[in-house]
């Protein structure tokens, strides 16, 4: 009778060890905290993801028409200009010396016109005093014949040098363009974004218009890119879109450009 009552004992001190042990477990496990929030409705967003180019809408590129050397370029990238800002300078003296023979050659043009108008005079002068004596009879046929040719050739004379003076003109206003040309000023206010050439350097214009810079316009940009084929279906005209650069990429919260696309 005692043994077994011992061992009643011995259960009875297991089951309170083992009840010890489980509230000391609970008491030091991590409490569970639950974060709920209250369903609602919302809008679930489908996107077609593309990788593309910003560049500017407006833009141009500024080249040079004559050919020489860059004497002064006045801008680097990044310098905002007026429409209308001296950009660069090129070497002139070629240009300036094919103003000058051409403006010589034009003042001789113009000499050679007063001589020739002043012997047109002559002519007919002569012309019309052989048309009186003819009628007073007192010349022959063939003088009268004489100084109406010598009329006619003088006034040709004039009719040539002044063709030829138009001529020597308008190549004369082409190299004075051309002139001109060496001082490359802004066609659009803006922000020069590249250089392509250096001070020092020379340009042939001969057979193409090489490019000096680009200026753009960067207050409205673009995005040009390529869409898959499975999802441009879904691009329309005039839907909006967003897009983020790669230098955002590594933040929390890159920042978004909205627009529309065209």
């Amino acid at each position: 009778m005692q043994l077994g009552g011992m061992k009643r004992w011995a259960v009875t001190a297991l089951v309170v060890v083992g009840c010890a042990g489980g509230v000391l477990w609970a008491a030091s496990r991590p409490s569970t905290t639950y974060q709920t929030e209250p369903a609602v409705r919302g809008d679930v967003e489908a996107t077609v993801t593309a990788i593309g180019t910003l560049q500017p809408r407006r833009y141009v590129d500024v080249g040079a028409q004559v050919s020489g050397q860059i004497t002064r370029l006045l801008v680097a990238p990044g310098a905002t200009v007026e429409k209308g800002t001296l950009l660069v300078e090129i070497d002139p003296s070629v240009q300036r010396a094919t103003v000058d023979a051409g403006r010589a050659s034009l003042a001789g043009l113009r000499a050679q016109l007063a001589e020739q108008q002043a012997q047109h005079r002559l002519a007919q002068q002569q012309w019309d005093r052989q048309q009186q004596m003819a009628r007073d009879g007192a010349t022959r046929e063939e003088d009268v014949q004489s100084a109406q040719a010598q009329l006619a050739g003088a006034a040709a004379r004039v009719e040539h040098l002044k063709a030829q003076i138009a001529q020597t003109q308008a190549t004369l206003q082409a190299d004075e363009a051309r002139l001109g040309y060496t001082r490359i000023y802004a066609p659009m206010a803006g922000t020069v974004v590249t250089v392509e050439a250096r001070e020092g350097q020379t340009l042939n214009a001969t057979y193409q218009t090489p490019n000096i810079l680009r200026i753009a316009d960067l207050t409205a940009m673009t995005v040009w890119t390529d869409v898959s084929e499975a999802d441009v279906r879904r691009v329309k005209q005039g839907m909006p879109v967003y897009f983020t650069t790669l230098g955002s990429a590594g933040q929390d919260q890159p920042r978004r450009w909205h627009s529309h696309v065209r």
